[in-house]
Order: structure tokens, then C-alpha cells, then sequence
């Protein structure tokens, strides 16, 4: 790979280790994906159960050239480099052999991330789908709140906005940020049938109005 040089969002980096993983058997989703694509760079990162996506044009000399290929940064190179750090924009270079972020030296993870852009519901799926009801871990749920206080610095986070659809994973988008979305895995099966409602709530409240099976 070529050596390379540009500027990344220091809050959209931040945003992203919402979503990396910590279990260390997948050693491949403990960072975050850099993914070239012509003159943008897609920023990736999931545990499974959320992924943060962003696609924006980076900032860059005029002769500088981009990346290829997609690699991948350890999650604690990231949150070294951005210790204290308080401007907007932070460079990511490689010079040789040597790879940093802001100042900090790195080596990419050696793994395969996966292929991403397949989880979001699509085409008929996502007309059928959006609108339906959906639940969710709440941990998983305060993680968008998270994003959105890390996509704000400085000023009062903005609301994320959740697009449920079913049991196909929900859009989580964030107001103002159309470069970027969420997506969130449901729990699948666990919203209790009208009847049983019903009678719990006939249990709390001492009254009664039945809900047919």
C-alpha cells in the first residue's frame, strides 16, 4: 500500500467506538474499518448487535492520493489518539511501514471485516417492513445516545431517530448528519401477545377488559 495522509472527523472516529466489539475471540471487530471508495472513505464498526457506518469525501491535499485498500484500526490506537484531543479534524497517514493517527504510532489488525452493507433491509424489504414495531436491547438503545453526544461536541446532543422495521435490523439516524446512520439488531420474539397483556394489565390495575386470544 502507498503512503497516504488525510483528515478524519475526530468526532465521527469517537462516534465509532460506540459500536466496536469487546469480546477478544473476534479480534477482527475490535477496531474500526477505513474503506476507500474512489475520492470518499467509509468509517465501519460493529459488535454484532449495532454497526456505526459514515461515508463522507475526507479533507486532503490536492495531491495527495488515498488509499486503496480497506484496513483496519485497533480501537485503542483510536482512543489514545484521541485522549485530550480537542480539534475537529485528526490525520491519518502511513509513511512506509509506519502508520499513525494523530500522533499516535499503530499497526492494522490482521483480520477480515465483514461484509457490512449486507445487514440493511433493502428494496421490498424495507418498504414491507419499516413501521413495524420492534424491540430492542436497551443498552444497546443508550449506545445511539452515545453516538449522537460524541457527534456533538460542545453543544446539546442531538436526538436519535429510530426507523424500526420488524425483525429486520432497525435504521438509527441522526438529525443534520446525513453522511452517517445506525443500524440495531431486534430482539426477535419477545413482544407479548395482545391477550397476556391484557390480563397483566387487568392483574396491575384491578379492572377488567379482556382481550380476546
Amino acid at each position: 500500500m502507498a503512503n497516504f495522509s488525510f483528515s478524519l472527523e475526530a468526532a465521527t472516529l469517537k462516534a465509532a467506538l460506540v459500536c466496536v466489539s469487546k469480546e477478544q475471540t473476534r479480534y477482527y471487530l475490535r477496531g474500526v474499518s477505513i474503506e476507500p471508495a474512489g475520492a470518499t472513505v467509509a468509517i465501519v464498526s460493529t459488535d454484532g448487535h449495532r454497526l456505526f457506518a459514515a461515508r463522507y469525501e475526507p479533507a486532503r491535499d490536492a495531491a495527495t492520493v488515498l488509499p486503496v485498500e480497506k484496513f483496519l484500526i485497533p480501537s485503542d490506537a483510536i482512543k489514545r489518539a484521541l485522549t485530550g484531543y480537542k480539534a475537529e479534524l485528526i490525520t491519518l497517514r502511513r509513511e512506509g511501514d509506519t502508520w499513525l493517527l494523530g500522533d499516535i504510532t499503530f499497526q492494522p489488525i490482521d483480520g477480515v471485516f465483514p461484509e457490512w452493507s449486507r445487514v440493511f433491509p433493502s428494496g421490498d424489504t424495507l418498504r414491507e417492513s419499516l413501521g413495524t414495531v420492534a424491540q430492542f436491547n436497551p443498552a444497546y438503545v443508550a449506545g445511539m445516545g452515545k453516538i449522537a453526544k460524541a457527534l456533538s461536541p460542545g453543544r446539546g446532543a442531538m436526538t436519535p431517530q429510530f426507523h424500526h422495521c420488524g425483525d429486520n435490523p432497525a435504521f438509527v439516524t441522526f438529525p443534520g448528519r446525513g453522511d452517517l446512520f445506525c443500524a440495531l439488531m431486534p430482539l426477535r420474539g419477545k413482544t407479548m401477545p395482545a391477550h397476556a397483556l391484557g390480563a397483566l394489565r387487568d392483574k396491575i390495575t384491578g379492572k377488567r377488559d379482556a382481550v380476546a386470544a
